[in-house]
């Protein structure tokens, strides 16, 4: 899975499309009713895993309020590939952030010493959850990104199925 940062308040995850530029090409070739058909299934494969990844931060096992406020903002988009947003300006917690300014903290941790321990409330308290570790160029993640890496076979596979029944239906439509 590929992640583009939208804004500094939402992240959209979607499979990097690189390799499968040909085949995109070929899906907007299709007539209208194909196009729609493989959105819908696509749009199954994306609620499936924008609910995957709403589960896991339920479960979050630190912060379980700043979790769950950004739980609530995961959203699945329709689309010829399974694209799920997270984040935005919903949801407010005292202080009035907004779920997007919870999404990176929440999702990755706060360094507990970084700016003479700015990460700190005044009682002693932390804003966020331990950093994560490193894994390849940026950290793991406390529930969103392992979710995804857990559930990227099936998302795959899924996909793959719902493309091929499409480009079946459209090859035998004469």
């Amino acid at each position: 899975m590929d992640t583009v940062a939208e804004t500094r308040t939402t992240i959209t995850v979607r499979p990097d499309l690189a390799d499968y530029r040909g085949l995109l090409k070929v899906l907007n070739l299709m007539e209208k009713e194909s196009q729609v058909e493989l959105k819908n299934d696509v749009y199954s494969i994306s609620s499936w895993t924008a609910t995957g990844i709403q589960q896991a931060g339920l479960a979050h096992p630190y912060y379980p309020k700043q979790a769950r406020i950004v739980a609530e903002t995961v959203r699945a988009a329709r689309d010829r590939v399974p694209t799920v947003y997270v984040g935005g300006g919903k949801g407010r917690v005292s202080g009035g952030a907004n779920a997007g300014q919870l999404l990176f903290g929440n999702e990755f941790g706060g360094d507990r010493n970084a700016f003479g321990n700015a990460n700190a409330f005044p009682n002693g308290g932390f804003r966020f959850p331990p950093r994560t570790s490193r894994e390849g160029r940026g950290n793991t993640g406390y529930w969103i990104f392992p979710t995804l890496k857990a559930m990227q076979p099936e998302i795959k596979r899924k996909w793959f199925e719902a493309v091929n029944k499409v480009l079946d239906n459209w090859a035998r439509t004469p």
